[in-house]
């Protein structure tokens, strides 16, 4: 596991602190936080990564981020900081509906749970902060969500991959990549997010990759259910050149969400860079004017 005290982003002038939060008895989620010394405002940023995304891969944006406003990065349960006492564990530990929960533990515990937060999140991680404030179970004010996903599918010829002992996974990776290089991501254009999709899947933790992948894959989750009833304003970004995630999928989610926007971003790769920023703030001072 990473040093929990050494600042991955170091951004100027701010404090990190960083802890593990109780979620579920047996289970606690790493939190980072970084406090600004001169925050433009004390408004915090709830952000949450994508599936077993490293930090570092946001560590553009999160610099100049966390020099603006409080940050509080919670990792989700699939990646290999959490911390589980129980050592069998099921698909459905991994669910999204869990990590939405968790996601709703979390903010309360740290009092973050407020209408003068935003919440940030991209692709499973935008799609669990999505299912958390269906109701109003999460506090929030604004949501600023990238490339969300509204379901999980893969193709037949790779669902057996799924019933291999997590014991393969470091052999079946390379393939896994070499799958995505080829089929899903455009290298020649956005070799940043093939190289975060390198980074991420070389250090992810075998069998609770292999879980999360059966929980929403297997069990067939989709976003849209009670979607309307996420009153607070959303916006939706994405990259039309992105193939990993469905833009006509993104776009009939503005359709349902009852304040939604959406933000056509020009690459993957500026959504996961400092100049998003802009149109977070942008969007934030247009929802709370």
């Amino acid at each position: 596991m990473d040093d929990f005290h050494i600042d991955p982003v170091t951004p100027p002038d701010s404090v990190y602190t960083t802890s593990l939060v109780c979620v579920q008895n047996g289970v606690h989620l790493r939190v980072m936080n970084w406090r600004p010394k001169n925050p433009v405002t004390k408004n915090p940023i709830i952000f949450v990564a994508g599936w077993v995304s490293a930090v570092s891969g946001w560590t553009p944006l999160l610099k100049i981020m966390a020099a603006r406003r409080p940050v509080y990065y919670i990792e989700t349960r699939e990646k290999r900081s959490a911390l589980f006492e129980k050592r069998k564990m099921k698909p459905e530990d991994f669910s999204i509906g869990r990590m939405a929960q968790d996601l709703i533990v979390v903010c309360r515990q740290l009092g973050i749970a407020s209408p003068t937060s935003t919440v940030i999140g991209s692709s499973l991680g935008a799609t669990a902060l999505l299912e958390a404030l269906k109701g109003g179970r999460l506090t929030a004010g604004t949501a600023f969500l990238i490339a969300p996903n509204s379901e999980f599918k893969a193709p037949w010829y790779l669902q057996w991959m799924l019933f291999l002992p997590a014991s393969l996974y470091h052999g079946i990776k390379y393939f896994v990549l070499w799958y995505i290089k080829t089929f899903m991501v455009d290298v020649k254009n956005e070799p940043e997010q093939m190289m975060r999709y390198n980074e991420t899947l070389q250090a992810a933790h075998p069998q609770r990759i292999k879980l999360s992948a059966i929980a929403a894959i297997r069990g067939r989750y989709q976003v849209w259910p009670y979607l309307d009833s996420v009153r607070i304003p959303v916006a939706l970004a994405y990259a039309p050149t992105d193939k990993l995630h469905s833009s006509i999928n993104i776009r009939h989610m503005v359709g349902r969400l009852p304040k939604a926007t959406v933000v056509t971003c020009p690459s993957n790769r500026y959504m996961h860079r400092a100049e998003v920023m802009q149109d977070i703030e942008a969007f934030i001072l247009k929802s709370t004017a």
